[in-house]
């Protein structure tokens, strides 16, 4: 039923931010022309003297614009395909990623294989990010194109069936597709969200409307996305109590992700607050409350029936847990 729900969300995505990209990438091709003639008319001394040259001068506008507006969807035409081909490598690059070598970390891939097997889906490729904050991410526009991600802080700081647990969660969602609609998701918005990152003036100007229609698109997508993976989680994993504990982990560590940017932390586990920046919009907001996993465990025990410990806010250890490595 979720992996239907999914895929009919993403075949809704892919019209719809289709649609937000050729228009953010035809008003920048607009917005060019525009000044290229400007500058030559200006440049070679043109001016509307009188109303035939005005008339003149405003068909020939007329028509810059029509012409720019027309390549502008065509290149995005051709452009769209290709972020989502490229979302892996650029994912992989703005976090630091890296796939694991056949000998690093034997034990975590050993048990990655063994879940992916055990649920009869294709085993994920499994890369590795050097950094302290306890966190994970899913990348992939099918099942069989998945890449798992994990920090060295999350293999360090979990014990081995808290570990276990956080994998199962991941590989969870590959089954029900959530891994792909989160990347679709994010190849089809991440480009007109960063698209106001730089200092260019006419970015800045033509872009607002793109990136605010983008940021709606994404928490449009993953609306009620986090209480669905949380139920395929609870129902797939071996040890609920263990997946709680991790996520508990996870949300009283104070560390942070060090590389990590607003169009692409919808990926990850657990949504990096650093993503929200000092003035994130109503959007942006929205999408962050429902990712951040404190309300979130509390539904989570109640899923798995497990009683809320004394002390809220004290994380239990399992006596004898060790690290995993």
């Amino acid at each position: 039923m979720e992996e239907a729900g999914n895929r009919g969300r993403i075949a809704t995505l892919l019209v719809l931010a289709t649609l937000n990209y050729m228009l953010a990438t035809a008003l920048a091709a607009v917005a060019v022309a525009l000044a290229i003639v400007l500058w030559i008319l200006f440049e070679g001394g043109v001016f509307p003297e009188d109303a035939d040259t005005a008339k003149i001068i405003g068909i020939l506008l007329g028509g810059v614009i029509v012409i720019s507006f027309v390549v502008g969807l065509v290149l995005a035409l051709f452009k769209v395909p290709l972020a989502r081909r490229r979302l892996e490598r650029r994912v992989m690059s703005e976090t630091g990623a890296h796939i694991a070598n056949p000998d690093e970390h034997v034990r975590v891939r050993n048990l990655l294989e063994g879940l992916a097997i055990a649920g009869g889906l294709p085993v994920p490729r499994f890369a590795v990010i050097e950094d302290a904050a306890p966190n994970s991410f899913g990348v992939g526009t099918r099942p069989s194109r998945t890449i798992i991600a994990v920090t060295t802080g999350l293999i360090e700081k979990l014990s081995r069936d808290e570990l276990e647990a956080i994998l199962a969660y991941e590989v969870s969602r590959m089954g029900s597709w959530d891994v792909a609609l989160s990347s679709w998701t994010v190849a089809l918005t991440g480009g007109a969200i960063s698209a106001r990152d730089g200092d260019n003036l006419i970015s800045l100007v033509l872009g607002w409307a793109p990136q605010r229609l983008a940021e709606w698109l994404q928490t449009w997508a993953l609306a009620g996305q986090a209480r669905d993976r949380d139920k395929t989680a609870i129902h797939f994993t071996r040890n609920p109590g263990s997946l709680v504990r991790a996520l508990e982990k996870l949300d009283e560590d104070q560390s942070q992700v060090g590389r990590v940017t607003r169009a692409t932390a919808p990926l990850w586990v657990e949504f990096p607050a650093r993503a929200l920046g000092g003035s994130g919009s109503r959007a942006t907001r929205k999408l962050a409350k429902e990712l951040l996993l404190d309300e979130r465990i509390d539904e989570l025990r109640e899923l798995a029936k497990l009683p809320r410990p004394e002390g809220a806010g004290v994380t239990p250890v399992e006596p004898g847990a060790a690290p995993a490595t």
